[in-house]
């Protein structure tokens, strides 16, 4: 007989396939996140009695939020970004009694036991953890969501359920699939902080590059930048090895011993060597977290996405405090190293190459 709905029997691998593509993923989860953490799984009367007398007030204060609501609750709908204005627990906490919450023009609606949610509130819940997720992709997978078709058969199963015009919610089938692997909140509270830390060294990485840019953008171009790691990696002097490398770079490069020991000259060059050697330092720690990603993203990814929720949700060979004492080291040396270009700014260093490049003019002409 013909199955209908999905089953891990027969349709893991769709199911694989599915969580598998990040753009597809983060709507499921985040589906059933809303349906299991946040209102778990309707199951207490209460708690939705209590969610649907907020959301008939005309004015939601923040007093009305902590009378009706127990701070689990609270805390999943801020860190979802329920309310519009807040965006931490810290800063609800801060709030008076009588600031004014906003849930949005449109937001999570409960009818007839079924959860809605409006598909606009879902991808800002969703991009405010994941960035990279673009409202185009998140239209173009809520799509294919609706009807995959099944590997097994001629049937086509809906990875999620479209209510009205632009409200959407999990099925049963998926939801309770999903609940069978554990703990969906932590696998995706732990690749959020996996991506915060990523998203922080990408900001340090652009810093380093501007800074870079102003003494020679082809210093941090990809070929240049190899060989300059060539040179760190092996302890050589960074600017001999790229002129023995053949490294075409502009004249005031051309230095000879006088310069070298001109005040101006020392300043400026052990401030480029060592933006040199920061984005060796962060090459590093992007080589680490590109390793930690790996679990469960990537062409070469140690576990499909199903398998990383099992795993981490019981923290099987020691999975969680492997992650979590990477992540520690890896955001300390991030720490390190932004603070240390803290000390530089773009306006001094401007000036410093001027000065540089004035030296140079000056000395030439003598």
């Amino acid at each position: 007989m013909e199955h209908t709905n999905l089953s891990i029997e027969h349709d893991k691998i769709l199911i694989e396939k599915v969580l598998d593509d990040i753009d597809m993923r983060y709507i499921v989860l985040f589906l059933y996140i809303i349906r299991n953490d946040l209102f778990r799984d309707l199951n207490n009367t209460e708690l939705i009695e209590s969610y649907e007398k907020v959301l008939i007030l005309d004015e939601i204060f923040k007093d009305n939020i902590l009378n009706f609501w127990d701070n689990e609750f609270i805390e999943v709908a801020v860190d979802l970004g329920l309310f519009k204005n807040i965006r931490s627990m810290r800063e609800f906490q801060q709030k008076e009694d009588d600031f004014i919450i906003r849930l949005g023009e449109e937001t999570v609606t409960i009818e007839n036991d079924t959860i809605s949610v409006p598909d606009h509130s879902l991808f800002l819940m969703i991009n405010k953890k994941f960035k990279f997720l673009t409202r185009r992709n998140f239209n173009s997978a809520l799509i294919k969501l609706k009807g995959v078709r099944c590997q097994t058969s001629n049937i086509i199963h809906p990875f999620v359920s479209e209510i009205g015009d632009n409200d959407f919610t999990i099925p049963d089938d998926i939801y309770y699939i999903l609940d069978q692997y554990g703990n969906i909140y932590q696998a995706i509270k732990i690749e959020i902080t996996i991506e915060g830390i990523y998203q922080r060294f990408l900001e340090i990485q652009e810093k380093i590059n501007e800074f870079i840019d102003i003494f020679e953008p082809k210093l941090r171009t990809k070929p240049v930048l190899k060989k300059v790691h060539e040179a760190i990696n092996d302890k050589k002097d960074i600017i001999k090895y790229l002129k023995d490398e053949k490294i075409e770079l502009p004249d005031k490069f051309a230095y000879n011993e006088n310069d070298i020991e001109n005040l101006t000259f020392k300043d400026w060059n052990s401030k480029l060597i060592l933006l040199l050697k920061y984005t060796f330092e962060i090459q590093q720690i992007e080589t680490k977290l590109l390793e930690i990603k790996k679990y469960y993203s990537g062409k070469s990814k140690n576990f499909n996405y199903l398998e990383f929720i099992e795993k981490v949700s019981f923290n099987e060979d020691n999975i969680v405090n492997s992650i979590q004492s990477a992540l520690i080291k890896l955001r300390e040396e991030l720490l390190e190293t932004n603070n240390e270009l803290e000390q530089l700014t773009k306006k001094d260093l401007k000036l410093l190459n001027l000065d540089f490049e004035r030296y140079l003019i000056t000395s030439r002409d003598d």
